[in-house]
């Protein structure tokens, strides 16, 4: 999280207006597969509700998350499962997808070093951000921190989140 809130000042020093969501304050429901996703709505009302809109309207987004059994927390995929009714808006065209593309980045934090480490996160996170028409653009991978709030310790990643966040809201030349 202290990564996430640099990266969000970054990008609040190009003046971009942003909203941070906590996870772990969330009600966020699993979906339970039962495919009313397809109309382009989900069925299941709890703090989505209140996520969905932001999604729609991201012109950029950062997923951060700390690595548990090689993958993202469990609040963070269910998020993401419960995004499912954009992947049909893309997939089955009932409803355009956002006219907006955007930018994402995904920060993420293990405490093990080993090679394949992020690569379960890093699909996740591209197959998720492509059915928001987000483009998977940044990357901010930290591996050997393990202890609660130890990045502190590591000045130089929370000044590359720093920057990571300014370079998400900056736009690119095409």
């Amino acid at each position: 999280e202290l990564l996430l809130d640099a990266a969000l000042e970054g990008a609040s020093s190009k003046n971009h207006s942003i909203k941070k969501i906590v996870l772990h304050n969330c009600n966020i429901k699993p979906c339970r597969g039962c495919d009313s996703c397809r109309s382009g709505t989900c069925a299941i009302n709890d703090d989505m509700d209140y996520i969905l809109p932001y999604l729609e309207q991201a012109g950029a987004l950062i997923i951060a998350s700390p690595i548990y059994f090689y993958g993202l927390t469990s609040q963070v995929k269910a998020l993401i499962d419960r995004c499912q009714v954009f992947w049909n808006r893309y997939y089955h065209h009932t409803q355009a997808q956002k006219n907006i593309p955007g930018q994402g980045a995904l920060i993420a934090v293990g405490a093990t070093r080993g090679e394949k480490l992020f690569t379960g996160a890093i699909l996740t996170t591209s197959y998720f951000f492509k059915a928001l028409n987000i483009e998977y653009k940044y990357e901010l991978l930290v591996r050997g921190v393990e202890e609660f709030a130890a990045i502190r310790e590591h000045p130089q990643e929370l000044e590359a989140a720093y920057r990571l966040g300014q370079s998400l809201v900056t736009p690119t030349a095409p």
